[in-house]
């Protein structure tokens, strides 16, 4: 089955001098652009996510309208809720979840070390409480927006 390719660009994410915002959608994480969302036109989002303290407070139920969001743990543990399945998993070194769109969830805990690679698409989006309400668009996303609608080029 052949199918024709999306128009794609290479995007090189060096971790020799990489920087971690610390604008993302939680206080107690940095966040590393990995560049993917360049590279496809906003398509999908990367980025590693470390935990810099464990003070760290929970957002509450909430969902991302997305089509999927997936992570991956490469160092430490963490565990999240499923209001779908109405249980807590955790998750270490190794292991992998895709979560779909628009499923209520809630970072419950987390180890002092946690690393995580996270992947979203589209790049960018909505995230919402459980009571209906919108929470505020971290800084990392309105760069990938503005990035986004900068002509080709630019």
């Amino acid at each position: 089955m052949s199918r024709e390719s999306k128009n794609y660009r290479l995007v090189v994410s060096r971790a020799d001098g990489a920087e971690y915002e610390t604008d993302g959608l939680r206080q107690e994480f940095v966040y590393r652009d990995l560049g993917l969302a360049d590279a496809t036109g906003g398509d999908f989002h990367a980025h590693v996510i470390k935990a810099k303290h464990l003070n760290g407070g929970r957002n509450g139920l909430h969902r991302h309208v997305v089509d999927m969001q997936f992570a991956l743990v490469l160092k430490g543990w963490v565990s999240f809720y499923y209001a779908d399945r109405d249980e807590e998993l955790v998750y270490r070194e190794g292991d992998a979840v895709t979560v779909p769109g628009n499923l209520l969830h809630e970072l419950r805990d987390y180890s002092e070390d946690l690393e995580l690679l996270e992947l979203t698409s589209p790049a960018t989006y909505a995230t919402i409480r459980a009571d209906g309400s919108s929470m505020p668009t971290p800084g990392q996303k309105e760069r990938i927006n503005e990035r986004l609608q900068q002509p080709a080029g630019a």
